[in-house]
């Protein structure tokens, strides 16, 4: 996995967080230092408790990718796009388009949520992916459960809806958790997929326990 083992570090671009002057000159920030690698969010709307608004100039993340694109081009800069993409709904009409126009617009990977959680997962989302051509270029994201608890507060906090099999796992403990973690990874080696999203929730140290 030599792709994933370079990207180290990817910053996150929310755009509902600056107009567009503001949010172009942080993309020019990310190419002026060099970065390898930006990703590029929507962001979810505020809460309308908190009184503020979203700014959003943009009318899509596909937009924040190509002008970002042309900025890149503009400065020569060799940094790498990433977006987000919801692997679950590939099979919704518009979705795989949706995730293709991303790349056409400058976006060199897209990063899946939810995670692909054990090999019975991994099944399902390669067949995705597969149907959707789009195989190559979809980083699979494996996330760091530490127990049942965390998993269904996770699942609650992020809307995902996750199998049956991870809480029947979680139930058996961390180590458990781990070692479908780590099944995932080396699936996704020795299946030959361009390499893995992986969360290490605020821990570098996951990396290292997960990927070598």
């Amino acid at each position: 996995m030599k792709e994933i083992l370079r990207m180290e570090v990817a910053p996150v671009l929310v755009a509902r967080d600056s107009n567009r002057p503001q949010f172009l000159s942080t993309i020019l920030t990310g190419l002026s230092l060099k970065l390898d690698y930006l990703m590029f969010a929507w962001g979810d709307p505020y809460p309308s408790a908190a009184g503020a608004t979203n700014v959003r100039d943009f009318q899509s993340l596909t937009e924040v990718i190509r002008e970002a694109a042309v900025l890149r081009k503009r400065a020569r800069a060799a940094t790498r796009f990433l977006a987000p993409i919801d692997v679950e709904r590939l099979s919704r009409p518009g979705e795989a388009g949706r995730a293709k126009e991303r790349l056409r617009a400058g976006a060199e990977y897209l990063l899946a949520q939810p995670p692909t959680t054990d090999i019975q997962a991994l099944d399902r989302h390669a067949k995705l992916l597969q149907a959707a051509n789009l195989r190559d270029r979809v980083l699979l994201n494996v996330f760091p459960f530490r127990d049942s608890k965390d998993v269904r507060e996770c699942e609650a906090n992020f809307g995902w809806r996750l199998p049956k099999s991870l809480h029947s796992t979680a139930l058996k403990g961390g180590k458990a958790l781990f070692e479908a973690e780590r099944e995932v990874i080396v699936a996704l080696q020795e299946g030959g997929f361009p390499g893995v999203y992986l969360n290490t929730r605020g821990t570098p140290a996951t990396a290292e326990r997960l990927l070598f």
